[in-house]
């Protein structure tokens, strides 16, 4: 009975033995079970958050790329207006340049012309002053000649009024002293014009000479007792007239034709 008690006993302990090792198998099972969730658990929460992870740097490089296309488009934008800016300024600058050309143009026109109105006007004061230097010679040699006229006429008419009124000797003596004082008078003429180099004066000594002459002339016939010895007088007086007016017409045509 022993025996049978302690085999019982035996199979009592190994039966409890068995239990605690299924007992602790089980508890071992469910704690690998329970290792193994938790390690599941900790997988997935470690995957959640990788991939919380992920999209919150996806999010992030996505607002990144998303800012930095904002930055680029602006950066495009204000590049682009800048460079509006510079080619209208650019522009502006060419018309500015373009029409200070225009203006220097036209200011070098307006001078060109200014200076062509300035030279005409220097022009035709210098021909009107010369015009006025030369008729004021025109009328001096005009009335220059026109008073040698009038003196030698005057000259002749008291010739011929001293003839009847005059006694002979008083009258050939006078005609002497007038050839005398004609020819003293043609000499300076002649010297002055040496001197001076006009050709007028000499003309003027030329024809002194020649009043001169006639007065000897006259004085021959007189003492001959020429019958048209008036006659001759007159004529020589005429012809005084003649070429003196003739004289002054010349010089007044060569004024006209050649300007001189």
């Amino acid at each position: 009975m022993k025996k049978v008690e302690d085999n019982d006993k035996k199979e009592k302990i190994s039966e409890t033995k068995i239990e605690n090792k299924e007992a602790t198998k089980k508890e071992k099972t469910n704690e690998a079970k329970a290792e193994s969730k938790e390690t599941t658990k900790k997988e997935k929460t470690n995957e959640v958050i990788t991939e919380n992870k992920n999209t919150t740097k996806r999010a992030k490089t996505n607002q990144m790329k998303a800012e930095n296309k904002k930055i680029a488009k602006n950066s495009i934008l204000e590049i682009s207006a800048e460079a509006k800016d510079n080619l209208n300024i650019e522009s502006k600058r060419a018309h500015n340049k373009e029409n200070n050309a225009l203006l220097k143009e036209e200011d070098l026109e307006i001078n060109h012309e200014k200076l062509e109105k300035i030279k005409n006007e220097i022009k035709n004061s210098k021909k009107e002053s010369k015009d006025k230097v030369k008729k004021s010679a025109l009328r001096k040699k005009i009335v220059r000649n026109l008073v040698i006229a009038i003196l030698i006429i005057i000259y002749f008419l008291f010739i011929d009024l001293g003839i009847n009124s005059i006694p002979i000797t008083v009258y050939m003596l006078d005609l002497k002293t007038f050839a005398v004082f004609i020819a003293i008078i043609s000499i300076v003429i002649f010297e002055r014009a040496y001197k001076k180099d006009e050709n007028y004066i000499a003309i003027h000594g030329i024809e002194m000479v020649v009043v001169g002459i006639e007065t000897l002339l006259l004085l021959q016939l007189y003492s001959a007792g020429n019958e048209y010895f008036n006659y001759i007088l007159l004529g020589i007086t005429l012809g005084m007239i003649v070429y003196y007016l003739l004289k002054c017409l010349v010089i007044y045509i060569r004024y006209k034709v050649k300007g001189k």
